[in-house]
């Protein structure tokens, strides 16, 4: 998470990112849902927590290493983002 600046938000736990290095929570499916949220999402949902600010303007990035040919190929399209309240 960034600000309008392009500064990293702090936020209450030190994190900053969620990869594939963290202990994520996976749906029975294989797929995987990010909480990137003001409010904490719950025990069972933590892992996959990405802390935000309540208001402001923020960047989302996402790095992707040792990329796949549909990725260089522009193939393969980020998932998308979706508010849910």
């Amino acid at each position: 998470m960034y600000d309008a600046d392009g500064f990293q938000v702090a936020n209450r736990i030190n994190h900053f990112a969620i990869g594939d290095g963290d202990a994520l929570k996976y749906n029975s499916d294989g797929s995987l849902d990010p909480y990137v949220q003001p409010d904490d999402p719950g025990t069972e949902k933590q892992p996959n927590w990405l802390p935000t600010p309540a208001s402001g303007t923020l960047g989302m990035t996402m790095h992707l290493y040792a990329l796949k040919p549909q990725v260089v190929n522009r193939n393969w399209p980020p998932p998308p983002v979706s508010r849910r309240r």
